[in-house]
Order: C-alpha cells, then structure tokens, then sequence
C-alpha cells in the first residue's frame, strides 16, 4: 500500500534521525501500515538527499568561512589542499565507513564538502553506502522486529561507539599533527 503522506514524512524525518526513522519504518511496514519497499525506497531517499545536503553545506559555507578575515588567516592553503587530496584518496572508506559509525557522517561529509573535489564519486559513494545501510536496517526491523534492530544501533551508540569515537579522534588527531597550520 502507498501511503503517500507516510512515506513523505518517513523521507523528511531522516533528516532528523536516519535510524529511528528506519526502525519505524520497518515497524510501519510490519504492522501494515505501508508496505516494505515503499518504506525502504522512502527512507533511502531522505538519508541519501540529507547525506547530499551536508556536502553542499560544506561546499558553500564552509569555503565561505575559510575566506573570512580570523579564520582565513589561520589556515594554510596548500596544507587544506593536501588534506583535500587525502580526502579523496580515500574517499570510498570515509564515506562507507562514516555511514556505519554514528556521529561520524557529518563532520566527514561536511569535510568531504569543503576539501573533496570529487562530487560525483563522493555522492556515488555515499548512494552505495545508503543502499547497504538503510533498507538492511527497515528490513531487518520489519522481519525481526524493533527489538531485533535496537541493539544493532544501540551497540553502536553505547560503549562500541566510544571505542570507534577514540579511534576516530586518533586518526584526526595524526591528520592534524601532519597538518599543524590547519588547526
């Protein structure tokens, strides 16, 4: 069943929270309310438009901010193009890996925006890593249950989270130390 009005309000609530908003939508489809694919394509429609709108976010107002007095003279442009070409060299694994650690998405593709010059890849990338995430997390919610689906994300929220959290600010902090000028 198409419920129109559902399935818009499922795509706008993922830009709130992508996996409440997916385990709802499996909930929905389970409980009849909307079918499944309907309810995934929804969800993966609205992830895939917010994951779009951090990368234009980035593009515009974060070059915008780098070309203001205080901060412009803080950063070292060639230093920002390297972390750009860096970005880009491993584009695939941020943004596949970014769409699995929560937190994570929008510092990189805000980054991924600023730095990146490869729209194109950035958001092929970031659509595959959608279509992996998303209809797998309604799915398993519609045939599991919310149960099923809540300590999937809720391990990633608690103390594996931290654990990903420190790795990330590791990394961060070794592209800073190569990049002292930037920061």
């Amino acid at each position: 069943m198409i419920n129109l009005p559902i399935l818009l309000g499922l795509a706008a609530a993922t830009l709130v929270s992508e996996d409440l908003t997916s385990i709802g939508a499996g909930v929905l489809a389970r409980d009849g309310v909307i079918d499944l694919v309907p309810a995934m394509a929804a969800c993966a429609a609205g992830v895939y438009v917010g994951d779009l709108g951090l990368w234009a976010i980035g593009r515009v107002f974060g070059r915008r901010l780098m070309q203001r007095g205080w901060v412009a003279s803080r950063i070292d442009g060639p230093a920002l193009e390297r972390l750009g070409g860096q970005i880009d060299a491993g584009l695939p694994w941020a943004v596949l890996g970014s769409r699995f650690l929560p937190g994570s998405r929008l510092p990189m593709y805000l980054a991924v925006g600023l730095c990146g010059e490869r729209p194109v890849a950035f958001a092929a990338w970031s659509l595959l890593a959608v279509v992996l995430w998303t209809p797998a997390l309604v799915w398993l919610t519609h045939t599991f249950g919310a149960a099923a689906a809540a300590p999937l994300v809720g391990a990633l929220n608690g103390s594996l989270r931290h654990v990903l959290s420190v790795a990330l600010l590791f990394t961060v902090w070794t592209l800073a130390a190569r990049v002292p000028r930037l920061w």
